[in-house]
């Protein structure tokens, strides 16, 4: 057991309860080797019962700092109960035993205290060491000590007592640990009312504690608080570890603020010491005339001041269902305040003169606002005008609630602001308007001053700057200022959108006739946005649309316009159907489905209306005439976000997932994607998941979106099987020379991983009559095949050596086959015929044609020959007669055509040669025997 009870004390006796000295004491309790721990100052007092007592006791798991050089250690606590931090400091190493404490005396009797920001040193008293012991390294093993009945300078010849536990697992040094709920008590009521207040005691140490006398006492003899006699079931009570009474302390308020303490005895170490605090008032008159304006986030609270009595500012409750929160204050010169927090609640403003001293509640109740639209007047001041939930005008339409913003942007989340009005771009919550400068913003002149400022769609800023058009210049920042960067110069831009992505914002060029102009984000490139001259103003609706407007007479500042609805690269234009006249400012709310827009009468006069997403169904929302400019939509985020995990049943090692995210109200690039992968932790990911390195078997990954607000779509899950095998082919063998054309080339293949045959590739390397083989040549319309079979028409006279290899569902790719070849004969009309020999023509013959000869020595010759082997194809039949073959002077073979039957495109091969021959060959008739010649191959 590790504990330490630290405490300042009285220096009266303890026998009589409304005149001892007190005794505090402060446990700490942990397990284990010494920590740090916790020192109370729980008391002030002289001689007498009378004096300012300090709340206690203290009790905490202590630790511990060895000072070697000065021979001390220091048992330091943290109380998070009473919320005090205490330390004592004594000799280190110490024997056991006990010491006079004296401030000049020996190391043993010398001790000091601190509690939060006071410190003293033990005057008088006596030190107790039950138990000492060092680390190895000198440290505190344990140590178990009393520091009773001293004298501390700064306490007003107060005693001190501390008790410090640690390691020390003796019971009968067991502590017990009085607390106090409340710790501290502090009321307020008006004169002459009585307030009552129950006190908890609870025991949390681990020796049993009986409760003595409880009694009040304050500076004077006179004491306002008194203890309520059949309230007390504490006195004389027995309290075990973790078991609790309750006792109540009343006072009758007077015209002022009292302190007193409430104080509770025992047989422990330490008396229980509450400070009472009492602040009594004369009645105070509330404020009149209370209203409010509500808003989506905020209502804005008005009042008259009562003029009856003194105040000192005013307060604004929630008093909804009857609770009260405060939500609010002002200044005593204030006539309103805006109040976060949304609708329909009830709110109560008072009248303040003092820490409790209030006036009566004025109730005010604020219905629910979703949605406003708000702009700016020619000033460039802020307005909000509430609409229905759909976006539509009001049965009642409200007046525009007055804003403390300047020309304002929403955020995604739909919680903040940024503004630029100022020399600077701020950050403003909705629900308070307290603005905060984004660092690094700061205009110092023309050059650099923000002219416009929006957000991105990841919470990024992107403003202009230079207050003159020829110095305009645009840059991107981060809410804390970080990322501070110049994305491009561009003199002569005004009007700042962002887009629905995170890549491009738009501006408005006045160069010429004016149009539109994407600026990326991440090289500053500028792409003109076609069909867009001669654009007056403009905005982006959450779709990632163009919402342009231009007058009809280009001649005039005034008069009917026309605004068109079009995509960021000026396709898909189509004009909104809004009601003919002067209408400006048009923008969508974040579903798309109204649009706001200001319909002028004259210059700078104009009422705020909606319409459907087409522009029908025009109605107005605010009567009120104003400057209508820069018209924002602020509607709370209604709808949760979606996902889509998509990715085939069977993959390989490697997988791409799409992960898919959409919202009907909010920005595609503000949407935030995390993943996982089976049963590992959720990671941030993007439209495309790849993963690598994926194990045999089945997988998962889950996916969610989270909108700017908070919102989150449903856990998306999508299983899938990892195929890791690679799947095989193998050719079926060709013929070694072809008697036919075309040729079919057939294979079969397998796949063990599961996921099924896809595809197959073919490749083949080539020979002609007078060369070897070739390097693999890979025909587009060979690759990727579905079936199992190609037919190919063959070059007459070369040799090819094919090989496959098939692909799976799963993208496993297998290697290529073994090669099989094969030769398409040269046709004998490509031979040289000596004379002797007649061409023929028939269908049955290899191409249809033969070569046929009775003449002994008549010969079929082909120079420039590279061949390791040679075959000829002919016609056998019982009269047919013998061949003699020739390879760079070289007789290959004789090759007897006889047969008992007679049959055509019959295939005579000629050895095989030790090495490739280059030359002439020459097939040689040996006989008047007849023969028939119907192609010679060649073979590498």
């Amino acid at each position: 057991m590790v504990v330490a009870a630290l405490g300042w004390v009285g220096g009266a006796s303890a026998a009589e309860a409304n005149t001892a000295a007190v005794e505090s004491v402060v446990r700490l309790s942990a397990a284990g080797q010494a920590d740090v721990g916790d020192v109370a100052l729980i008391g002030e007092t002289g001689a007498s019962s009378l004096g300012k007592f300090v709340v206690g006791p203290l009790a905490a798991a202590p630790k511990t700092v060895v000072d070697a050089a000065s021979g001390t250690v220091t048992v330091t606590v943290t109380d998070t109960h009473v919320g005090t931090t205490a330390s004592l400091t004594m000799a280190w190493p110490i024997r056991t035993g006990s010491w006079s404490i004296a401030s000049d005396g020996a190391p043993e009797q010398r001790a000091s205290m601190t509690r939060g920001s006071m410190s003293c040193t033990v005057m008088s008293g006596s030190l107790t060491v039950h138990r000492a012991e060092r680390t190895s390294t000198g440290a505190v093993s344990s140590l178990s000590a009393d520091v009773t009945g001293g004298q501390c300078g700064i306490t007003q010849a107060g005693g001190i007592n501390a008790y410090v536990r640690i390691g020390d697992p003796d019971p009968a040094r067991a502590l017990a640990i009085p607390r106090a709920d409340p710790v501290r008590v502090q009321l307020g009521a008006p004169k002459d009312s009585q307030v009552t207040q129950q006190v908890t005691l609870t025991n949390t140490g681990a020796k049993a504690w009986a409760v003595g006398k409880a009694v009040t006492t304050g500076r004077t003899t006179y004491n306002s608080f008194t203890v309520v006699p059949e309230s007390n079931t504490c006195t004389g009570k027995t309290l075990a570890t973790g078991e609790t009474c309750t006792l109540s302390v009343t006072a009758k308020a007077p015209a002022f603020m009292f302190e007193e303490n409430l104080l509770v005895g025992g047989d422990g170490l330490v008396w229980t010491v509450v400070p009472l605090h009492v602040e009594g008032y004369l009645p105070v008159s509330p404020p009149t005339d209370v209203t409010a304006a509500p808003g989506r986030l905020s209502a804005t609270v008005s009042w008259k001041p009562s003029s009856t009595s003194p105040i000192t500012g005013y307060r604004v409750y929630d008093v909804s269902g009857g609770a009260r929160t405060l939500v609010a204050t002002a200044e005593v010169s204030a006539t309103q305040a805006v109040v976060p927090g949304e609708g329909p609640r009830s709110l109560a403003v008072v009248a303040v003169n003092g820490r409790y001293a209030e006036s009566p509640d004025v109730v005010v109740d604020v219905p629910s606002v979703q949605s406003e639209v708000v702009g700016n007047d020619w000033y460039g001041f802020s307005v909000a005008v509430p609409t229905t939930d759909a976006g539509t005008a009001p049965a009642s339409p409200a007046s525009p609630r007055k804003l403390g913003l300047e020309r304002v942007d929403l955020d995604p989340s739909r919680t903040r602001w940024v503004s630029w009005a100022r020399s600077d771009v701020s950050v403003c919550p909705v629900a308070t308007e307290q603005c905060v400068t984004v660092p690094g913003t700061a205009g110092t002149g023309d050059a650099d001053a923000p002219r416009d400022a929006v957000w991105l769609p990841d919470g990024r800023i992107a403003f202009l700057r230079g207050w003159s058009e020829e110095l305009r210049t645009l840059w991107m920042v981060n809410v804390d200022g970080s990322g501070l960067r110049k994305v491009a110069s561009l003199p002569g831009r005004v009007q700042l959108a962002a887009t629905a992505d995170n890549g491009q914002v738009v501006v408005h060029s006045l160069e010429g006739f004016g149009r539109l102009e994407r600026v990326a984000l991440a090289d500053g490139r500028v792409t003109p946005v076609p069909g867009t001259e001669w654009v007056d103003d403009f905005t982006v609706t959450t779709q990632g649309r163009l919402v342009v407007e231009s007058r009809d007479d280009k001649s005039v500042t005034n008069g009917p316009r026309t605004t068109t609805l079009m995509n960021l690269d000026g396709s898909g234009a189509r004009r909104l159907a809004l009601p003919p006249g002067d209408n400006r400012q048009a923008t969508f709310n974040h579903t798309g489905s109204r649009v706001a827009f200001a319909r002028y009468t004259s210059d700078r006069e104009a009422t705020l209306w909606s319409a459907a997403a087409d522009g029908s169904g025009a109605e107005q929302i605010s009567p009120t005439i104003l400057g209508w400019i820069d018209l924002k939509w602020s509607v709370g985020d209604r709808l949760a976000p979606t996902t889509t995990v998509t990715i085939g049943s069977h993959t390989g090692r490697s997988a791409t997932l799409a992960i898919g995210a959409a919202d009907g109200d909010d920005l595609e690039g503000s949407l935030r994607r995390q993943c996982r992968l089976d049963s590992g932790a959720w990671t941030a990911c993007g439209p495309s998941l790849i993963l690598t390195g994926l194990a045999a078997g089945s997988h998962s990954v889950s996916a969610q979106v989270t909108d700017p607000s908070g919102k989150q779509s449903a856990v998306v899950t999508r299983s899938w099987v990892v195929d890791a095998a690679a799947p095989t082919a193998t050719l079926n063998a060709p013929a070694l020379v072809q008697t036919v054309s075309p040729m079919t080339l057939t294979w079969v293949a397998s796949d063990t991983g599961g996921s099924g045959l896809a595809s197959y590739d073919v490749r083949a390397r080539t020979a002609s009559p007078s060369a070897g083989l070739g390097a693999y040549q890979y025909p587009r319309s060979w690759q990727k095949l579905t079936t199992r079979s190609l037919p190919l028409t063959l070059t007459k006279g070369d040799q090819y050596c094919f090989s496959v290899r098939a692909r799976d569902r799963a993208g496993n790719l297998g290697g290529w086959s073994t090669e099989q070849c094969t030769s398409m004969p040269l046709d004998d009309v490509n031979l040289t015929a000596s004379t002797g020999w007649t061409r023929g023509k028939q269908a049955s013959y290899l191409f249809s044609t033969y070569s046929t000869t009775v003449r002994n020595g008549a010969q079929l010759t082909r120079a420039g020959v590279s061949a390791k082997r040679l075959a000829l194809v002919a016609t056998t039949c019982p009269t047919c007669g013998t061949v003699d073959v020739y390879h760079a002077g070289v007789k290959v073979g004789r090759v007897s055509l006889y047969s008992s039957t007679t049959k055509i495109r019959q295939v005579k091969l000629l050895p095989l040669q030790t090495r490739t021959r280059y030359g002439t060959v020459t097939v040689r008739s040996v006989s008047t025997k007849r023969v028939h010649i119907d192609g010679l191959g060649f073979i590498h």
